[in-house]
């Protein structure tokens, strides 16, 4: 329903990231200590465990434009993508 209100941008993924998650992980890229053994299982084992997952350690700010209340908005959003 955003279509309807939103003018700008069309699509936002907010599940998008980009980079990989290399194995086993070190410490240079602050994983949690359950990352970390799991990483390390995964490379020792890897038919007994998942890959670690990676999250995003950077964020950018994301530019609506739309309309509230009759009026036609530009909002900066921080930590949007």
């Amino acid at each position: 329903g955003w279509g309807s209100w939103i003018i700008f941008p069309k699509k936002y993924n907010a599940f998008r990231c980009e980079g990989s998650c290399p194995g086993p992980l070190g410490e240079d890229l602050n994983p949690t200590n359950h990352a970390y053994m799991q990483s390390l299982l995964k490379h020792y084992h890897p038919e007994r465990v998942a890959a670690a997952c990676c999250a995003p350690t950077k964020m950018s700010p994301l530019s609506m434009l739309y309309y509230e209340n009759g009026e036609m908005l530009l909002r900066h959003h921080e930590d949007m993508i």
